[in-house]
């Protein structure tokens, strides 16, 4: 029988199927390319789904630095925490970071009611500008041109997978959103960010519960979002009603000049 973490997986490696514009196989998974965004390292990671066998970090290095040799980062991401713990010494060894993802699905009532009536769903012209300054704000978002790229990539994740936004204004400027994919009875909420100078006032709170209202109202049996094991926000969607399912664990490695990014952050997805 199918777990719910197996579908979730299932789901966000559908996502990076459909919005790539070349894949290829390897023993342990699949390595996916998008050729047109190279700096959107989610876009250009493997998915290690299938199990590792005999294969080393060595291994997987080397597999990763024949395919991506023409990137400047490395990413993947396994489904199987036992496999990733097995090679994580040697994948640190080898100058990659490790993130401990938490994958939450959406089983319970909150603690208390999103405030009704202030979430609007939004086209991706209006939202551009908006993802656009999310990631200058990051730390490494300063870099010419990559907070324009990964916001346009959003128009691929609306072609691809139908990829809808919902966000809240304050005083008349957007202050905070999500992204919300649906496909069949399974849903994503994705990339929940607020900007720092409207925090604490319930906006995350807000548009994750209109997401998760509008994936269950579009059928979705299961709503998940994945978040960092060890970073805040995990809370905060446990207070929303989701509870863990399972965990993955991302291995990347960052260009010379770049600081590590927060798990999921814009320049992830």
């Amino acid at each position: 029988m199918t777990t719910d973490y197996e579908r979730a997986f299932a789901f966000q490696t559908w996502v990076m199927a459909r919005t790539s514009t070349r894949q290829e196989r390897v023993p342990w998974g699949t390595a996916f390319f998008h050729d047109a965004y190279p700096l959107r390292y989610d876009a250009n990671m493997a998915i290690a789904d299938r199990s590792l066998g005999r294969a080393t970090a060595d291994d997987v290095v080397r597999v990763l630095d024949e395919l991506y040799g023409g990137f400047r980062h490395r990413e993947v991401e396994f489904a199987s925490v036992e496999d990733a713990d097995s090679i994580a010494m040697g994948m640190v060894e080898h100058g990659y970071a490790l993130e401990q993802m938490v994958v939450m699905a959406h089983r319970r009532e909150p603690d208390r009611e999103a405030q009704p009536g202030v979430v609007e769903e939004l086209g991706f012209e209006e939202m551009e500008p908006f993802l656009a300054e999310m990631t200058r704000r990051e730390p490494w978002g300063s870099e010419p041109g990559i907070a324009e790229t990964l916001a346009a990539f959003r128009r691929e994740l609306v072609e691809g997978v139908g990829a809808r936004f919902f966000a809240q204004r304050i005083d008349g400027r957007l202050a905070g959103s999500c992204e919300l994919y649906v496909h069949g009875d399974v849903a994503q909420i994705e990339d929940v960010n607020t900007l720092e100078e409207f925090r604490g006032r319930g906006i995350a709170r807000n548009v994750v519960s209109r997401a998760a209202e509008e994936a269950r109202g579009a059928g979705a049996s299961l709503v998940f979002l994945f978040a960092d094991a060890q970073d805040w926000p995990r809370h905060l969607y446990g207070r929303l009603g989701f509870d863990p399912i399972g965990h993955s664990r991302l291995f990347t490695r960052w260009p010379h000049d770049h600081a590590t990014r927060n798990a999921k952050s814009p320049a992830a997805g």
